[in-house]
This record gives structure tokens, sequence and C-alpha cells, in this order.
């Protein structure tokens, strides 16, 4: 039996088409577990008092990943389509896949610029991408 490699799918808001499925993912730092909360340090005495939120605070969810093409042409067009396919500060819902039969779904935004790093791309450009997770409802 095959193992199983985990898909990303950015999909649009309403969750009712993909948008741009991310290619070659090599580092991903999710899932993270941000609750929000309150600490209340005493002013003569040590420790504190954590109280726990109902919220949960956003966080960047960092992937890098691989564009592969034929040639130099190939790469850069690519990259150019990345760039008009992920819009920043554009609501998208990316779905991770956790098994075959699950995911785990994000509200995100893209708020900075990709990141591609140096190089001839040839054949393949290495690509850093940061999302910023709860950043809409």
């Amino acid at each position: 039996m095959a193992d199983y490699v985990p898909t990303y799918v950015l999909r649009n808001s309403t969750d009712t088409a993909d948008i741009y499925t991310i290619p070659f993912v090599t580092d991903d730092n999710s899932p993270q577990d941000n609750g929000n909360y309150i600490e209340k340090k005493g002013l003569r005495g040590q420790g504190s008092v954590i109280i726990p939120g109902t919220s949960i605070a956003p966080w960047d969810l960092s992937l890098r990943f691989i564009l592969q093409g034929a040639n130099y042409e190939a790469v850069i067009a690519l990259m150019d389509s990345l760039q008009t396919t992920i819009v920043k500060n554009t609501p998208y819902i990316l779905k991770i896949g956790r098994t075959a039969v699950t995911t785990q779904a994000y509200n995100v935004k893209r708020i900075l610029p990709f990141a591609f790093e140096s190089g001839r791309r040839v054949r393949i450009q290495r690509v850093g991408l940061i999302f910023r997770v709860h950043s809409w409802a």
C-alpha cells in the first residue's frame, strides 16, 4: 500500500470552488493550538493565574513548496500565475488533507509577499508562503 501524501487545496471563502492546489509541499507548521488567555501576575508574589479565553488567537501558517516546470520560461509562468491566483488580503479556506478521508480547514489570508529563493530557476523554484490563520470569520 502506498504512503498517504497530504493535499493542500486553497478554496474560495464560500468553500464552493478550488482556487489552487499547492504542489510538492516540503514544510508545514500546522496544526497549532492558539487559544487566547489572560494572565494575572501578582505584584509581590511569585507565579500567576491563567484565565482561559473562549476565542482562538490568529497565527501564521508557513508553507514551503516547489514549483516545477519544463524550462526557465515555464517556471517563470508558474511564479507569475501563483501571484495572480493567490491574491493578498483575500479570504480563502485552506484545506489540508490529514488522512485519506479527513481534512483540516483554516480561514486564511495571504498578507505577505511570496518568498522565492534565489536560484537559476531552470526547472524548479522553491517558494515560501505565509498565511494568516483566523484572519476573517
